[in-house]
């Protein structure tokens, strides 16, 4: 045990140095690996469509993901599309991705408010609901989704009311787009129907057993008080654990 001690004694100018180069090249690969793993970068081409002024448009998007499988790019294939908040719809799978940042609001749990980042992906799985959210995978229930303008997208069934008589029923992952106080447009997936109707001066809300939204005052209602609806980018993110 001496002879090894003072053969540390001896050569600790030597090992100390080596030491350290030995702790910074592990981080260096783990730091690169790391970076590689997120950079990564895979195509895949997936067959969507997205309805604007009442038209389905359907078209190949070029969808990009890292490794971790989050979404990080979004391109149409041979077509030029601006995109907006407006979702795209997976053509035969009950996938749903957000162009935009958006808020989930949970109007049954505490009224909570939070955002979801760009490219978040809903998916619907037997009567499950999941939501990816950058790094974040988990199952929600009893939301909708904000984009902080006036497009609204819900995942279960909704009623449409103006002037508080039910107008329609949108069906499960259908959305509604309240545009300028003078129109609303939505899109019910139950029955493929979008329709754009003038509304200038009538009151406009949704309702569900869980959901009471006024569309024209961006508020939702709990327990007889009004909330607020927040715009995406004064919300913390969204967590699994919420």
């Amino acid at each position: 045990m001496e002879k090894v001690i003072n053969f540390l004694k001896q050569r600790y100018k030597i090992f100390i140095p080596v030491m350290v180069v030995f702790v910074l090249l592990i981080t260096v690969y783990f730091l690169y690996k790391e970076y590689k793993y997120d950079n990564y970068r895979n195509k895949e081409e997936v067959a969507v469509y997205q309805y604007f002024g009442g038209i389905k448009n359907e078209y190949t998007a070029i969808i990009t993901t890292n490794l971790k499988g989050n979404i990080v790019d979004i391109a149409p294939k041979d077509k030029k599309i601006e995109y907006s908040s407006v979702p795209i719809y997976y053509k035969d799978k009950d996938i749903v991705i957000f162009p935009s940042e958006m808020s989930i609001v949970f109007p049954v749990k505490n009224a909570g408010q939070y955002k979801l980042y760009k490219y978040s992906k809903y998916e619907k799985i037997d009567d499950t609901h999941i939501i990816t959210n950058a790094l974040d995978s988990g199952e929600f229930y009893y939301f909708f989704l904000f984009d902080g303008k006036g497009l609204y997208f819900f995942p279960d069934e909704v009623t449409l009311n103006i002037d508080d008589k039910e107008y329609i029923t949108l069906g499960a992952m259908s959305y509604l787009s309240y545009v300028g106080g003078y129109t609303i447009k939505y899109y019910d997936r139950a029955t493929e129907k979008s329709e754009l109707l003038e509304i200038e001066g009538k009151k406009i809300t949704i309702s569900s057993e869980k959901i009471n939204i006024n569309v024209n005052e961006s508020y939702f209602m709990v327990f007889n008080d009004k909330n607020l609806l927040v715009k995406p980018y004064n919300l913390n993110a969204l967590s699994i654990d919420k």
